[in-house]
C-alpha cells in the first residue's frame, strides 16, 4: 500500500506523536484509556505503531502491541492493546486500495505477527473489543470470540488464528 505508512515509534518519540492528535472528539473512556496505553508505551511494556496517510499527509490513527505467553489460556500470541483511528476516519475506507482504515491497521498487525511467527512460536493475535459494535467489525475481519476468556462477558478476548486449521483454543 503506496499510500499508507505504518511504523514502530521509539519511546522517545511518543511524546511529539501525541501532541499531534487531537483526542476532543473521542469519549472520556477512550481518552483515559489512552492515557494508560500512552504510560505503558513509556515504559517500554508495549509497541506503539503510527498509521499515516500519505495521499492526504495526515496520521489516521495508531495502536499498540505487545507479546504474551499466558495471558490467554496460556497459549503465546501478539496482543493488541488498543487501536485507534480518527473520529474522522472510523467507518472510512481508502481511495486508492477501497480497504476500509480499520481493516488497514488489522492487515498490518497481522502481517507483523506473521514476522513474529518466523522467529518465534506464536500462532495467534488477540484482542478485546471496546464495544460490540467493535466486536463485529472484528469478527467481519476474522477474529473469533473466545467465551469466558476475561474478567467478565464484555472482556471476553478475540482471536485470530495465523495456522491454517487449530481447533485447540475455540
Amino acid at each position: 500500500m503506496k499510500n499508507i505508512s505504518i511504523s514502530p515509534l521509539s519511546a522517545q518519540e511518543l511524546e511529539s506523536f501525541f501532541k499531534k492528535l487531537d483526542f476532543s472528539k473521542d469519549s472520556e473512556h477512550i481518552k483515559k484509556y489512552i492515557s494508560i496505553v500512552r504510560e505503558t508505551a513509556a515504559c517500554q511494556q508495549v509497541i506503539i505503531y503510527e498509521a499515516y496517510d500519505l495521499s492526504k499527509d495526515d496520521i489516521f490513527g495508531f495502536f499498540a502491541l505487545k507479546t504474551t505467553h499466558d495471558d490467554i489460556d496460556n497459549v503465546p500470541g501478539v496482543i493488541v492493546e488498543f487501536l485507534y483511528l480518527k473520529v474522522e476516519y472510523r467507518s472510512k475506507i481508502e481511495e486508492f486500495s477501497n480497504i476500509k482504515y480499520s481493516f488497514l491497521l488489522l492487515d498490518h498487525i497481522i502481517n507483523i505477527a506473521i514476522d513474529i511467527q518466523k522467529l518465534v512460536a506464536i500462532n495467534h493475535v488477540y484482542l478485546v473489543p471496546i464495544s460490540d459494535k467493535m466486536r463485529a467489525i472484528y469478527n467481519e475481519y476474522g477474529f473469533v470470540n473466545i467465551p469466558g476468556s476475561g474478567k467478565n462477558e464484555y472482556e471476553d478476548y478475540m482471536v485470530f488464528n495465523l495456522l491454517d486449521e487449530d481447533s485447540t483454543l475455540l
